[in-house]
């Protein structure tokens, strides 16, 4: 078994197919067992019905979003450790809040993915820190390139067969939110383009697609800010973007 010799079971609860299909194959290549949920009512109705050693829970998805699902399980006196998932650096005082142990700052790694089981499912002690975030435009700022394929291969744990599976469901998703992104600029409705843009931002910095994940990162300010004009400014540019990573990854895809 890799990693750890304890086996134990692990819920996740991701909104982004890409997240979710690359954290699960991580989970199983760790040796442990793993359901997974795409959003947050549905965690809640799992963690009601079966027994969990441990909770992965994405602080922003749709129906019900992680820290409220959090309070929900808490209520239910269910006693299972339940770790946030985020693309930014989340206070203590905000997990205290939701009664979550710890974060992880997104994408999840085998690294991280060790850490926490060592830190809540293995032994007692106190737990270790999570790592800090960076600040998106030093990430976007430490790379030129197209794609960063080391950073890519990394996240899928090394395996080019899984990262080219990943590319190929990240460019069909990327594709359609890019479309959903424009649409609902045009109809200003800023709290969807949020949503679009946060997740375009973390699904493209995993595959590394920098340049995508940048100009995301400047859509999802701006639509906080309710800045529609910004917003729909940016959007040749990310389709742009998208274009020219579409174009570099294809033969990796066919290779």
């Amino acid at each position: 078994m890799h990693g750890t010799e304890w086996k134990i079971k692990i819920l996740i609860a991701e909104d982004s197919l890409l997240g979710r299909k690359l954290a699960v194959k991580m989970i199983e290549h760790c040796g442990h067992e793993v359901d997974s949920v795409e959003n947050g009512r549905h965690a809640v109705e799992r963690a009601n019905s079966n027994s969990y050693d441990l909770i992965l829970m994405d602080m922003f998805m749709p129906e019900l979003n992680g820290g409220d699902a959090a309070l929900e399980i808490s209520k239910s006196e269910l006693s299972v450790p339940i770790i946030a998932l985020s693309g930014d650096a989340i206070s203590s005082g905000e997990l205290a809040r939701y009664g979550m142990k710890d974060s992880i700052l997104k994408p999840l790694s085998e690294n991280e993915l060790e850490r926490v089981i060592a830190a809540y499912c293995i032994r007692d002690g106190n737990p270790a820190q999570a790592n800090p975030a960076k600040d998106i435009a030093a990430v976007i700022a430490s790379s030129e390139s197209v794609f960063d394929e080391k950073a890519a291969l990394e996240f899928a744990g090394g395996n080019k067969a899984l990262l080219a599976e990943m590319l190929g469901i990240f460019v069909q998703g990327t594709e359609k939110s890019i479309e959903r992104l424009s649409a609902d600029t045009g109809s200003g409705d800023m709290k969807k383009v949020k949503s679009a843009a946060h997740l375009i931002k973390g699904e493209s910095k995993s595959m590394g697609a920098l340049k995508i994940c940048g100009v995301a990162a400047e859509i999802n300010e701006a639509a906080k800010s309710g800045d529609k004009d910004k917003c729909a400014r940016m959007i040749p540019e990310l389709k742009a973007k998208f274009q020219e990573f579409r174009g570099k990854v294809l033969n990796y895809r066919s290779a």
